[in-house]
C-alpha cells in the first residue's frame, strides 16, 4: 500500500474520485488494489532492479488502461508503455507476472458497427 500513495498519477486519480484503494490480491510481488467498481491499479514489483510496472484500468463504460513503470526508490515515472495492439480502448492485465494486451474496442460497438 505505501508504494500506491506515493505515485503523483495515482493520488490525483483517487482524489478526484474521492476513493480509497482497497487491496483485493497480494501475491508475491504482485498486488492488485480496486478504487472503486470501475477502477484498479495492478502493481508488480520487479525481483530484479529497482522499478515496479503499475496498471491503471477504468471501466467507464469500456475497460481500458495504461501501463507505466515506475523507479521504486523515488517513485518517479520512468517510462510508459505502449499496448501492443491497436485498439481506441486499449486494456491491460497482469498475469504470471508477465503484461498482457487485449483490444477492447468491439465491447463499445453495436451489431451493425462490428459489421462494418
Amino acid at each position: 500500500m505505501q508504494l500506491l500513495l506515493f505515485i503523483p498519477e495515482i493520488i490525483a486519480l483517487l482524489t478526484a474520485m474521492n476513493a480509497q484503494p482497497t487491496e483485493m490480491v497480494r501475491e508475491g510481488n504482485y498486488t492488485r488494489y480496486s478504487l472503486q467498481d470501475s477502477c484498479a491499479v495492478e502493481v508488480l514489483e520487479y525481483a530484479t532492479g529497482d522499478s515496479v510496472l503499475v496498471v491503471q484500468t477504468v471501466c467507464a463504460p469500456v475497460c481500458s488502461s495504461t501501463a507505466r513503470v515506475y523507479n521504486k526508490e523515488t517513485y518517479t515515472l520512468l517510462r510508459v508503455i505502449p499496448p501492443t495492439i491497436k485498439g481506441v480502448f486499449p486494456y491491460a492485465w497482469i498475469e504470471n507476472g508477465q503484461l498482457h494486451w487485449r483490444d477492447n474496442t468491439g465491447e463499445i460497438l453495436d451489431d451493425e458497427e462490428k459489421r462494418l
